[in-house]
């Protein structure tokens, strides 16, 4: 009974788990095949569009999965409401990333695809909120590999005949198709917008409070988005799409080995919000002893896939660079919490968007004089720095506990 009790619960956390790092791992496998079938130029290209497009359906997406989640605990009688309400208001910015488009100048028949492209990346995410909240991980894990078959068999065929203009239609027309699959899942779901036993209230459709009550979750993914990701829109801006191609690759095999600490402590996040600081702090450092041991073979294994699959041969100096670029994150995560678990989220974001104007003052200066290793020397020097100020908070509330104990 035990073991059946174990397995119960351990398998949404593993099906969740399988489900964050799918994406990273899809991600890595398409640009992988158009590399390989295509050019890293093409490649290079398409990561300027997507970056856009990505960044835009994070801000139309406006932190939803996180206030939903919150609002479904509170409101468990108007999910479908809450869910409605929260997709239509947001629909309100398409129009914003339309003009921002237009600014940039892409060719009419590109910025219509960019546009379909996110209209469906906005309706697919819309709905992670339904997949944590109800943990249908398998059926999102289902619907996002049967997308990413079709790209990949698309991409497989096509090969030298691609284009940025063919990649844009093909991801535009499956993250509809995705959109499309998980409405059908959740469609009981998303059709229940009416209290039980009061048929008649209205619906509230558009609420523009959304956009307030929703902003705390919106900046502290935004200003984590921007700080993880300056690098590779200034490498985008500043040189040339062989070298984004390259650099958007390294840079997703970087971030996958970061998510690795996120993988490890996930599953006791919930517990971790009821330890005291003293414990934190040491999970903060045998997390951190972790990535130590961990982050040689894992360079070791990015140096093979770059040079053996891509056909990259970056200098050791990068390798290097990229190892440091990995390690801070293993010790700063339990403290993020740590403040999380305080009230402190305004104080990651502050750091989150002081990380971001370093890194895009650093690249500014260090791309046009020593070229694509400036991009991974600013990143890392940044991410120290952070580590820096969150071995400093750790230190702090292990002395607060310290000197309590003392007391008593």
């Amino acid at each position: 009974m035990n073991l059946t009790k174990a397995r119960r619960r351990l398998l949404p956390v593993a099906a969740n788990s399988l489900n964050s790092l799918l994406l990273p791992l899809i991600n890595i496998a398409v640009s992988l095949l158009v590399v390989r079938r295509a050019s890293v130029e093409l490649w290079g290209a398409f990561v300027s569009v997507m970056i856009v497009v990505q960044l835009g359906a994070h801000v139309v997406g406006w932190g939803n999965q996180e206030y939903l989640l919150r609002q479904f605990s509170r409101a468990p009688a108007r999910l479908g409401q809450a869910w409605q309400s929260s997709l239509l208001t947001r629909l309100l910015l398409l129009p914003l990333f339309s003009a921002v488009v237009l600014l940039v100048g892409w060719p009419a028949r590109q910025t219509v695809l960019a546009t379909v492209w996110l209209v469906g990346l906005v309706l697919a995410q819309s709905f992670n909120a339904w997949v944590v909240y109800r943990r249908a991980f398998l059926a999102a894990i289902a619907v996002e590999l049967a997308s990413t078959v079709v790209i990949l068999v698309v991409v497989l065929a096509q090969g030298p005949a691609l284009s940025v203009n063919s990649l844009l239609l093909l991801f535009a027309v499956t993250s509809l198709a995705r959109a499309l699959a998980l409405g059908l899942v959740f469609r009981q779901d998303i059709c229940q917008s009416q209290t039980p036993g009061n048929s008649q209230e209205p619906r509230q459709r558009i609420d523009l409070r959304y956009f307030k009550l929703a902003l705390p979750f919106f900046l502290l993914g935004l200003s984590g988005l921007l700080q993880s990701r300056i690098d590779l829109y200034s490498v985008s801006y500043f040189l040339s799409k062989e070298e984004v191609g390259q650099y958007q690759v390294f840079l997703s095999l970087l971030l996958y080995l970061q998510a690795t600490a996120n993988f490890i402590l996930q599953p006791y996040v919930k517990s971790l919000y009821r330890l005291d600081e003293t414990i934190i702090w040491k999970i903060a450092l045998r997390l951190f002893g972790l990535g130590w041991l961990l982050i040689a073979p894992a360079m070791l294994a990015v140096t093979w896939v770059l040079a053996t699959l891509y056909g990259f041969n970056p200098p050791p100096s990068f390798i290097v660079l990229g190892g440091l670029y990995v390690l801070p994150i293993f010790f700063d995560l339990p403290i993020i919490y740590a403040l999380y678990k305080a009230d402190r989220t305004t104080t990651v974001i502050a750091v989150n968007l002081t990380g971001f104007t370093l890194n895009l003052l650093l690249n500014i200066w260090l791309l046009p004089r020593v070229g694509l290793v400036g991009a991974i020397l600013a990143s890392t020097l940044v991410h120290w720095g952070v580590f820096a100020f969150y071995l400093s908070q750790g230190l702090r509330m292990r002395g607060k506990r310290w000197r309590l104990e003392q007391a008593t």
